[in-house]
């Protein structure tokens, strides 16, 4: 047989087949590293799970507590209705007061909590809110402010509360967090910061599944929230062991303590499976659904905007520090005399004495105190929402039976009464989602959901059609059948407006995951769908709202709006050959750049101009950040005696120091075609080592680049 032929290939392969031409020694040190590796990889893992399953198992008992600690005020509260009204006021005023007292020095636990875990799984480093002292603060403030019958939730606070008791009990567990986040680490790579970035999430997830106790709610919710991200079967798996962790531990813990047999479900109703559902018209019955899922997602989006609208104005008024005439008082002098006027030093003072006890602020108290008094006195007017804790009010709107007694009406009928509830629901959870303390979203939008679903099934739908979606065989319906049917309309309400406001789908699975309730798929999912769709039209939603008030609004803009399949080549900053390096530079120019040139600009990219082209184009060869350049500046002329020296930023020796240590270039940036949607380069910035950069070319020609601080500040509008 002949020999095989030589080829310019073979030839190469032989080549490189010599001594000491391969680039890596398959030895022992080798595979010694790799199982070094391999084992620290382990470790991690382990950590992983066993700070996920003691995260799970603390957050729910907490949130226990928290429930019990209401429960009890609750019960308090009602047992005052009947006595000195004076005393429930006072009771709620001062249990608010106090849960904005506590919060005060530590702003950190102010709100939800929920935007900000979704900008810290976005890459925005946010460690000062998972702290002890923002979960004691946090907890504490929780429970006096929903104890004190302000329409509060526990959801998004919990998933706070949850990603703190994460980081407190294994703090060494977040050290490397800084270093990936706007890395290859953040998100999918391996390591601790993907391990990170999975364990915030788990924390997510167990948040809320412990407050409704509804595991798969908890993921779908939490996974919903938080794209687009780049998540795997490991996170996946994470957040269904937290949920489901925590779950089982709020609910064997609730059960337990009450003295029940079996699991007790948090919210309930007695509809039974046939009830108010079996029709001879179920296309038209489900259109109604539809036509209530609409209705929701007007309601929603425009309740969304009535709260930003009001939390904006409350929050410039509540943190002016000083009155203009006290400040003309003490700073500016007299314009007809050299001598103050006595009267507004005495006021001054007198104002400064007063308000010595309460660190010389008042606003934030005030507002809080008024809000409480408004809620307690409207509660006090309807028997329907007073005294009730949300758990309790949520089962009785959600009740077949509640239009059989007649305790809670008013004079205008069940309509009116329903009406009046549902508006002073609306007002009050905006103001007190407005009054700087604790507070979630989730269970008061229910509870206004709900109302809303009873305003349209006893004042919209009218009775004759209400009658014929009802009858069977001919059959006209009964009390009962339409008892169901009203009760049916709360929880398609409750899941439709909760739906539109958080723009989650979860919230209809949450539903039908706690209730249980046969025949409800269908018209729970076809409502939900319908009201995100049209609230979408309408308003940013709850919690993206919220980050694009704090310089954030680049995440609801990848997550919501059409802003995430723009091309790249429209948010890009255009490139300046000003702004970019040539390949062969002198440490003059590399000095000019590093020290006086866009000090705003933190990457540099290191090009090849093409001289033949008008345009002044170059092709992108490496990047530098400008630190690196300060610090290769000192290493080759730490005296500046040769400024005029030439060197060329693609030397392997700054790609790859000879001494091991960091390199100085980077010779392969991350780069995309100018076409690619704004939200696959945030992705590829998650997964990509980038150094929070990524820039943009045309066949190797540089148009421009993009930071994550660009994408994250980016303005987000309809």
């Amino acid at each position: 047989m002949s020999p095989p032929a030589k080829t310019p290939l073979s030839t190469m392969a032989k080549l490189f087949r010599k001594k000491g031409s391969v680039a890596v020694t398959l030895d022992s040190t080798h595979f010694d590293k790799c199982s070094t590796l391999q084992e620290e990889e382990k470790s991690i893992l382990s950590r992983f799970w066993i700070l996920l399953v003691v995260t799970a198992i603390l957050s729910s008992s907490l949130s226990f507590l928290i429930d019990r600690f209401t429960f009890a005020m609750g019960l308090l509260r009602s047992s005052l209705i009947g006595d000195d009204f004076l005393t429930v006021l006072g009771f709620d005023v001062f249990a608010a007061c106090l849960a904005r007292v506590i919060v005060r020095p530590t702003i950190e636990a102010e709100g939800s909590g929920f935007p900000e875990m979704k900008a810290m799984l976005f890459g925005k480093v946010l460690f000062n809110f998972l702290t002890l002292r923002v979960l004691i603060s946090k907890a504490l403030a929780l429970a006096l402010g929903v104890g004190a019958g302000l329409p509060l939730g526990k959801e998004g606070p919990n998933v706070h509360l949850a990603a703190c008791i994460a980081r407190v009990v294994d703090p060494k567990f977040f050290a490397k967090r800084v270093e990936s986040s706007h890395g290859a680490h953040g998100a999918g790579g391996s390591g601790v910061g993907s391990a990170v970035s999975k364990l915030l999430l788990a924390a997510t997830s167990v948040g809320v599944a412990a407050s409704f106790s509804a595991p798969i709610g908890g993921v779908i919710f939490s996974l919903e929230l938080m794209l687009p991200q780049t998540y795997d079967a490991f996170a996946y798996w994470g957040c269904f062991t937290a949920s489901v962790v925590g779950s089982i531990c709020y609910a064997v813990e609730r059960s337990v303590t009450t003295g029940a047999s079996g699991l007790l479900p948090l919210i309930s109703s007695n509809v039974l499976p046939g009830e108010g559902i079996d029709t001879d018209f179920p296309i038209l019955r489900l259109l109604i659904d539809i036509a209530l899922g609409i209705v929701c997602g007007l309601a929603g989006g425009f309740w969304v905007k009535c709260h930003g609208y009001t939390a904006g104005r409350l929050k410039r008024w509540r943190l002016r520090e000083s009155e203009p005439e006290v400040a003309f008082a003490d700073n500016q002098e007299p314009l007809l005399s050299g001598e103050r006027p006595r009267r507004n030093r005495c006021c001054a003072g007198l104002k400064r004495c007063l308000l010595w006890p309460l660190g010389g602020k008042w606003r934030d108290l005030f507002l809080v105190a008024s809000v409480t008094a408004f809620n307690t006195y409207l509660a006090s007017l309807l028997p329907l929402l007073g005294g009730k804790p949300q758990p309790l009010l949520i089962s009785n709107i959600f009740d077949k039976t509640l239009t059989s007694h007649d305790e809670w009406l008013l004079p205008v009928g069940v309509a009116g009464t329903m009406f009046l509830c549902f508006l002073m629901k609306w007002v009050t959870t905006i103001l007190a989602l407005s009054s700087a303390i604790p507070a979630g979203v989730v269970a008061p939008t229910m509870i206004i959901g709900g109302l809303l679903g009873r305003v349209w099934g006893h004042v919209i739908l009218p009775a004759w059609l209400v009658d014929m979606l009802l009858s069977k065989n001919g059959m006209p319906p009964t009390e009962a059948d339409r008892g169901a049917f009203m009760a049916r309309c709360a929880i398609v309400g409750a899941s439709a407006f909760c739906a539109a406001v958080c723009r989650a789908f979860a919230m209809a699975i949450t539903v039908f995951e706690v209730l249980a309730l046969p025949n409800s798929v269908l018209p729970l999912t076809t409502s939900a769908l319908a009201s995100i769709f049209v609230a979408n039209r309408v308003s940013l939603p709850f919690f993206d709202a919220n980050l694009a008030t704090r310089n954030l609004g680049g995440i609801p803009a990848i997550t919501f709006s059409d802003s995430a399949i723009e091309p790249v080549m429209k948010v890009m900053k255009v490139a300046d050959l000003s702004l970019c390096l040539p390949r062969q530079i002198t440490l003059r120019q590399l000095l000019h750049m590093a020290t006086g040139t866009a000090l705003e600009q933190d990457f540099f990219p290191i090009i090849s101009p093409l001289n033949w082209d008008l345009s002044c184009h170059g092709l992108l060869e490496g990047s530098m950040t400008r630190s690196n350049a300060q610090k290769l500046l000192k290493q080759l002329d730490p005296q500046g005696e040769t400024p005029d020296l030439e060197i060329d930023l693609m030397d392997p020796k700054f790609q790859v120091p000879p001494d091991g240590s960091e390199p100085l270039v980077e010779g392969n940036p991350v780069r995309v075609a100018p076409d690619c949607t704004v939200k696959d380069v945030y992705l590829l910035m998650k997964v990509a080592e980038s150094d929070g950069v990524v820039y943009v070319t045309d066949k190797g020609i540089l148009q421009g680049s993009v930071t994550i601080s660009d994408l994250m500040s980016r303005p987000c509008v309809l």
